[in-house]
């Protein structure tokens, strides 16, 4: 039963220090945050143009909540199933088979056929 509670101490004792780790961690992002404002002198900034840091704050946020994935998800998702269907990979095999020919027939098939047919053009 003695190791029961020594084992629940230890845990305490953990969570206890975990929990100062948190406190620390907190105040050091404040005082960050603190030191940042002051660098680039934001109190200043919202007074002279508000406009202008609200709208950098938009934009900010705008990119970290994710920007224009979720509008453009459907899309995109609609256009890879349409160019992977069957019918379209058939179509863009099928064009490229015919643009392999076509240089086939320009690099050397045609010069000759060119010598060998010239009368008949």
């Amino acid at each position: 039963m003695e190791q029961r509670s020594g084992t629940g101490g230890m845990a305490g004792q953990e969570v206890g220090e975990l929990t100062d780790a948190l406190r620390d961690l907190g105040s050091e992002a404040r005082e960050a945050v603190g030191r940042l404002a002051e660098q680039l002198e934001l109190e200043r900034r919202m007074e002279e143009s508000p406009m202008a840091v609200l709208g950098v704050a938009a934009a900010a946020g705008f990119v970290l909540g994710g920007g224009l994935w979720p509008v453009l998800r459907p899309f995109l998702k609609a256009a890879v199933r349409t160019a992977l269907s069957p019918a379209n990979l058939l179509a863009i095999g099928a064009a490229v088979g015919a643009m392999r020919a076509a240089q086939g027939r320009d690099d050397g098939s045609e010069t000759t056929a060119g010598s060998a047919s010239g009368e008949t053009h």
